[in-house]
């Protein structure tokens, strides 16, 4: 399963996945793919158009990924996006994926 734990302060954005879905055989398992690529798009987008600036820490291997990030109007946009496609995920998929916060 995979567990999704976010904590959203006044100050930063912080979000930690850890797992795999099992959903089907890995390398063909549709809910790892929908987790993963949005969370790549999100980092992407931080490092390419914010250029990083606001970032914490960001850390992505296999089955995990943290992004701790300073809060501002982009930032706030950008994650709040990403946090209403995880939920989609688990919505769909709810023996699969997990959220709290």
């Amino acid at each position: 399963m995979i567990k999704i734990k976010l904590n959203i302060d006044d100050k930063s954005y912080h979000l930690e996945v850890t797992g795999h879905a099992n959903y089907a055989k890995y390398g063909n398992d549709i809910v790892c793919s929908a987790v993963s690529t949005a969370l790549i798009m999100t980092a992407n987008l931080f490092l390419k158009y914010n250029n990083g600036y606001n970032i914490i820490k960001l850390d992505s291997n296999e089955g995990n990924f943290i992004l701790k990030i300073k809060r501002d109007e982009f930032v706030d946009i950008v994650c709040d996006n990403l946090v209403d496609t995880l939920k989609q995920i688990v919505k769909q998929y709810p023996k699969n994926v997990t959220i709290n916060g």
